[in-house]
């Protein structure tokens, strides 16, 4: 009787044992990754930063209407969507959007606004 206690004492702190060693050595590694990797927030902010500084650079850009054009950035890269009101613009904010500091490449999505909308 008591060979069979000790028997199933030891099966089930083997189970214990097999159970949580893929958990600590999943944890072991993210925490490892993390000093390296740049966290999902510092990405976000940087993003936002990015599409900012491309905003206020189309700003800049006197004469034009920039309202309906919004830049989004995916690191490095800038996404332009929005209406413009005419052709020249859709050009003009690829170029001006390329030329800021921190853009990897340009994906302009700009349309021209129909007559009367």
């Amino acid at each position: 009787m008591k060979s069979m206690k000790t028997y199933v004492a030891a099966a089930i702190t083997v189970s214990a044992v097999v159970a949580t060693a893929p958990v600590v050595n999943a944890q072991e590694t993210s925490a490892a990754a993390s000093p390296t990797a740049p966290s999902s927030s510092s990405n976000r902010a940087a993003n936002r930063e990015l599409a900012k500084r491309v905003q206020t650079a189309l700003y800049k850009q006197k004469g034009m209407d920039w309202s309906d054009v919004h830049a989004i950035a995916r690191s490095g890269k800038i996404y332009l969507v929005g209406m413009v009101p005419k052709q020249a613009q859709i050009d003009l904010a690829g170029k001006v959007a390329e030329g800021v500091s921190g853009v990897t490449s340009v994906q302009n999505n700009l349309t021209v606004e129909e007559e009367g909308h």
